[in-house]
């Protein structure tokens, strides 16, 4: 856990569907965060914010 006490999750296939859904769905959840985001190698969304790909905005 960090220092605020949130329970870090990563996700994996961030820029999919499911992926995108996760990550809104992290962000919206009291208590957990977004910690990490994979991706495939050679995907063009690497190295891009994984809030940006689900359509919240930087997180």
């Amino acid at each position: 856990m960090s220092e605020t006490g949130d329970m870090g999750l990563v996700v994996v296939g961030a820029a999919g569907r499911m992926g995108q859904t996760l990550i809104r769905a992290i962000h919206t959840m009291p208590g957990a965060r977004v910690a990490g985001a994979v991706e495939r190698p050679g995907s063009p969304y690497l190295g891009k914010d994984a809030g940006e790909l689900a359509g919240i905005g930087i997180i």
